[in-house]
């Protein structure tokens, strides 16, 4: 039985009124069952989750430090057409996500500096630690760069350390002597060297301490070691060819830094004292 209406009202109130109220609950109710309700689940991000292309997407959103933002936070561009438009345009994926099909829509674009400017209102300019200066200001203000140029692990990737966060080779896309500094000191902040490569007889340990791990360090720049070797050590000073002699007896590690071919400039052959097969010279 449906629900009565009250007989004061029915008194009182022409019947074009009622016919005209009734109408418009419906088309209220209309609007909401057709329209509110399915474009408010197609705006939640886990609406996305049921198209393919999108289930990665989804699960990195939600694992990472944006899974309290909307997707169209980012992805859309925040004028209020976009913003509307994006809507009009989820609720027909509403639609056609209930037909038997396997389309993929193409939603999400690129997040524009405007989209990161609406939380990331502080542009810092040293990294959470204090040791590393990053200008945003100057890189984003001046430069005209985008955020995503330098931010392109922040959400849907990991970068090799399994992190969110920048690598240095990015960096150096841009830092690399020419286009920009690549002055350590330019952006690294109060930068000490291990302590194995402050002991006085570092230069002689190095060849023995090589391994995988310089390259945690090193291996950002194809020249590190071409540009560190083209300096003369210390231990050759002026009377370096004096002391050669007593360098060579006490430690036998001349392949360390030089090949075969320098010794044989001057010693007509590559000496054998003390010689030690297995060390291998810094490359």
């Amino acid at each position: 039985m449906g629900a009565r209406v009250p007989r004061w009202w029915a008194q009182r109130t022409p019947p074009e009124k009622r016919h005209f109220v009734a109408r418009t609950g419906l088309i209220v109710l209309a609007v909401v069952v057709l329209v509110a309700v399915p474009a408010y689940l197609a705006l939640r991000p886990a609406f996305l989750e049921r198209f393919p292309d999108y289930e990665t997407v989804y699960l990195t959103w939600h694992e990472s430090t944006h899974a309290e933002v909307s997707c169209q936070r980012c992805h859309v561009d925040p004028g209020l057409v976009p913003q509307a438009w994006y809507g009009v345009r989820m609720l027909g994926e509403f639609y056609v996500a209930l037909l038997p099909t396997s389309r993929q829509p193409d939603l999400l674009g690129v997040p524009t500096n405007e989209a990161c400017d609406r939380c990331h209102t502080d542009l810092v300019t040293v990294s959470p630690s204090g040791d590393l200066r990053i200008p945003h200001r100057a890189h984003v203000e001046m430069l005209s760069m985008e955020c995503v140029e330098c931010h392109d692990y922040v959400v849907h990737e990991v970068n090799d350390a399994g992190t969110h966060t920048p690598t240095m080779e990015s960096c150096l896309t841009c830092h690399d002597g020419e286009v920009a500094k690549s002055d350590c000191v330019a952006c690294h902040i109060d930068k000490d060297p291990p302590d194995t490569h402050l002991s006085a007889d570092w230069v002689f340990e190095h060849a023995v301490a090589v391994d995988d791990s310089c390259n945690s360090c090193h291996e950002w720049t194809e020249r590190w070691c071409a540009d560190c070797h083209a300096i003369r050590p210390d231990s050759h000073g002026e009377d370096c060819r004096a002391q050669h002699r007593f360098r060579v007896e006490e430690r036998r590690n001349c392949e360390a830094c030089h090949t075969g071919e320098f010794c044989i400039r001057c010693h007509g052959l590559v000496p054998s004292l003390n010689y030690d097969s297995a060390l291998r010279r810094v490359r």
